[in-house]
């Protein structure tokens, strides 16, 4: 008898399913910081089938993925969709959206006192300064 390791969360069905076919389903429920962290993680998984989606009803199912984790998210936050709309459309007055392909290899910044310096050296990880060598 194969048995398969999953270690994720699924959707809702999926284990009933499996028992509707006479398959033994061990597992558990989440809750809490548990299931944020599933969730999270999930999207990440999604993200990327988003990412390898070879046809456009691939990539619609996989962006729909996306979306119900996101909105199942926001309801285990206690986050409502408009408010999501909201900050989203307020963002996006702000600072813009993605359509443009708008893609930024470096910033040089004259000032070593700039806020945009300072903020950015707060995320090395995310905001690697580099030396004029390596430009």
């Amino acid at each position: 008898m194969p048995t398969f390791q999953y270690k994720k969360l699924v959707r809702d069905n999926i284990p009933g399913w499996h028992r509707e076919n006479g398959h033994t389903v061990k597992g558990r429920t989440l809750t809490g910081r548990d299931l944020r962290a599933a969730l999270c993680e999930k999207l990440h998984e999604e993200a990327d089938e988003v990412d390898a989606a070879l046809s456009k009803q691939e990539l619609t199912e996989e962006i729909a993925d996306v979306e119900q984790i996101l909105y199942d998210l926001c309801a285990e936050e206690g986050i409502l969709p408009s408010e999501v709309e909201t900050a989203r459309l307020a963002k996006a007055d702000r600072k813009g959206g993605f359509r443009t392909g708008a893609y930024i290899e470096t910033v040089t910044i004259p000032n070593e006192e700039d806020k945009w310096a300072q903020y950015c050296r707060q995320d090395p990880d995310k905001y690697p300064e580099v030396t004029e060598d390596e430009l």
